[in-house]
């Protein structure tokens, strides 16, 4: 009988061993949240703040047209030009240049409206100083509204799929602005 224990502790013992190698293996395979070698986020694009001269918002409430002065100063371009919200433009700019993307994927274009994509809730085109132009088609929020699904520099239409990319959610605030938040408010004089 004591043979028989034995025997059954030693397989026991081999097969924990063989799990917990194999357990270990496992792990080793997986990434590492804040180890160097993990899967870096791609910037949404590869260009500076600066190099942008021009955006235009396209919304369901408003189209608006934005210019870069030589002096550096942003304007609302409506025929006649009206000083625009300095901070309200940066902090869009700093989202296009630093903005990352999550993850992308490919989808029939016919289902482009699950993704708020058909129409969208915004569309930004950018111009940079030699003539490029970029544009950033967002859309809804995900299920757990963390994101915002979008389209980076759609291609043309009629195309059978379209890639949808998830975006930071700060862009639904930059672009759902009333329009007078764009324009600079004159300081009111005082009574």
């Amino acid at each position: 009988m004591a043979t028989g224990i034995r025997t059954k502790t030693l397989v026991l013992l081999a097969t924990a061993a063989i799990l917990g190698g194999g357990l270990y293996l496992f792990e080793e395979q997986l990434p590492r949240p804040n180890a160097p070698n993990a899967k870096a986020k791609k910037p949404l694009f590869h260009f500076q703040e600066a190099a942008v001269v021009a955006l235009k918002i396209v919304s369901p409430k408003y189209s608006l047209n934005l210019k870069k002065l030589e002096t550096g100063n942003w304007v609302i371009d409506r025929g006649k030009q009206t000083p625009a919200e300095e901070g309200t433009v940066v902090f869009l700019l700093n989202l296009l240049t630093t903005g990352e993307r999550d993850r992308s994927f490919e989808v029939p274009t016919k289902n482009a409206g699950e993704y708020g994509l058909a129409p969208p809730m915004a569309t930004i085109e950018i111009t940079l100083k030699d003539g490029q132009q970029h544009r950033l088609r967002l859309g809804d929020p995900t299920f757990d509204s963390l994101k915002l699904y979008a389209e980076i520099d759609p291609p043309p239409e009629p195309r059978e799929k379209m890639t949808v990319t998830l975006v930071p959610l700060d862009f639904k605030n930059a672009v759902q602005r009333p329009l007078e938040e764009w324009e600079r408010q004159r300081p009111s004089a005082k009574q």
